[in-house]
């Protein structure tokens, strides 16, 4: 009876158990684990938290967060946290006010935002499967519809232990989800003046994001040309034929039912071979994007961008603009990570402090830009050639591939994508023997970084190739899932990828 109980509130109250499940934890691993308690020697809390408290207190002082050195985020974060900060060394003995405390502050802001996004997927995902059949694998499972929707995140132990040890990740992941749910949901109803307003909604929305996290610029592509097609939708029952494009290789669309549209693809793939059908292809985008929709979304999120940062800049000078934005176009780290290329810059940047000069370090730069064009090219096609269709989707597999070529990659980049895979996961065949196959290599490939990173960090063992391997392992892992994904999207609606 008790089980049955349990079962139907993890069920009926998802997010409220998600929240309290964040704060238990949040509450107690530190004090085991941060106090020594259980394990001597073993932190639960974040490195990055230290950071936050200390450029809190810097904020709360009413001097720069920028202080506080190695401190590379916007200053309103800092801010924000400052209302948690101990200043002036005497915490409250209210048990009542223990949220207040510095310790507990930051990690209690960072559990609701995650927890808010958990909320954000239940809705997206009810909605999506409203007027629809649930997929009979879905409905064969001895789990309820609803509890499989908590567990992609509400009830899933990664995102709870990335909030739980005070990463601030999870407001980042908030706001692109929530700019994911502005173009998504808000309905237009039948006027030009409702898109674009809604537009101008998520080009907010979406320039809060940038400044936050400098990341989710590489949306922007995908939300101009989804609301380049919804422009063009109203406009004209068919999308209008441009006169500059050739009868015959003309793309074909129609209009769904329920105001989407479909790309008809029939035999055609992709002309990669055929430049010249590649530059017509890119010019009739070119005026599809000069719509309004689009340009609105566009002036929207500079507009956003550019007042925060001149805010940060004219409150905390120079440093805000160089430490809080310009470092993260040309960070190199040279401890190890998940990326495959940590080894080249720790080999690198050995070869300085060995013969004294800066020559090695001309090489991060072109490396920088040799990762950079295989990201362009998969950015492009993905924001033209899927995001129109199938927006969630789309941003799912720019942010995978963006952060498997990153030249850093922590266990917090994972959430980027993993908050996405939610809102498209109905439109992947995961019961594939490849889609099975390449998942259970992308996990034994984390094992076996973890286990080599174990050696190099808590061993003190030189396994330095060792994990570098590890990492090229990952990285052809990562390159495995994403290409078996690609192979067995179901599309959406009745636009067929197979």
């Amino acid at each position: 009876m008790k089980k049955v109980m349990v079962l139907k509130l993890l069920k009926e109250r998802p997010f409220l158990i998600g929240l309290l499940l964040r704060i238990a934890i949040m509450i107690l691993l530190p004090l085991l684990l941060d106090d020594g308690i259980l394990l001597q020697g073993v932190k639960y809390t974040d490195i990055d938290y230290d950071i936050f408290t200390d450029a809190a207190r810097y904020a709360a002082l009413g001097q720069s967060p920028f202080k506080r050195h190695t401190y590379r985020y916007t200053p309103f974060l800092a801010l924000i946290l400052s209302f948690g900060s101990d200043v002036d060394g005497a915490e409250s003995n209210n048990i009542l006010l223990w949220w207040k405390k510095e310790r507990y502050f930051g990690k209690l802001l960072f559990c609701i935002a995650d927890a808010l996004c958990g909320l954000v997927i239940l809705k997206l995902r009810k909605k999506s499967r409203d007027g629809k059949d649930v997929d009979s694998k879905a409905r064969n499972l001895s789990v309820s519809v609803e509890m499989q929707d908590a567990l992609w995140w509400l009830y899933n132990p990664f995102p709870i232990n990335i909030c739980t040890r005070g990463s601030a990740e999870s407001f980042v992941v908030l706001l692109s989800v929530l700019g994911t749910v502005a173009i998504a949901t808000m309905k237009v109803e039948g006027s030009k003046a409702w898109l674009w307003g809604k537009a101008g909604i998520a080009g907010i929305i979406h320039g809060l994001a940038i400044h936050a996290k400098l990341y989710p610029i590489i949306y922007t592509a995908s939300f101009m040309a989804y609301f380049a097609c919804q422009d063009e939708i109203m406009h004209n029952d068919k999308i209008v034929q441009d006169e500059r494009v050739s009868a015959t290789r003309r793309s074909e669309y129609e209009t769904s039912q329920n105001g989407e549209i479909d790309l008809k693809r029939g035999n055609d793939s992709f002309p990669w071979l055929e430049p010249r059908r590649i530059l017509q292809l890119m010019r009739s985008w070119v005026y599809r994007i000069i719509s309004p929709a689009p340009l609105i979304f566009l002036a929207m999120t500079i507009s956003a961008f550019a007042a925060l940062t001149y805010l940060a800049v004219y409150f905390y000078g120079q440093d805000a603009l160089n430490e809080g934005l310009l470092y993260h176009f040309s960070r190199v780290d040279h401890r190890h990570n998940y990326s495959m290329v940590w080894y080249w810059i720790y080999l690198a940047r050995s070869n300085i402090a060995k013969t004294g000069t800066g020559m090695a370090s001309s090489s991060f730069p072109a490396l920088g830009r040799l990762l950079l064009l295989p990201q362009v090219v998969l950015l492009l096609y993905s924001s033209l050639g899927i995001a129109p269709f199938d927006l969630s989707f789309a941003l799912f597999v720019q942010t995978f591939f963006f952060v498997a070529l990153n030249k850093v990659i922590t266990a917090q980049y994972f959430s980027w994508y993993l908050v996405l895979l939610p809102l498209c996961s109905d439109r992947i065949r995961w019961g594939s023997k490849d889609v099975i196959s390449a998942l259970s290599l992308f996990g034994l490939s984390i094992i076996i970084w973890l286990g080599a990173a174990f050696c190099l960090e808590m061993k003190g063992m030189a396994v330095h190739l060792q994990v570098w391997i590890a990492s090229l392992l990952f990285f052809a892992a990562n390159v495995n899932v994403l290409r078996t994904i690609l192979a067995n999207y179901k599309g959406s609606g009745k636009q067929k990828m197979e």
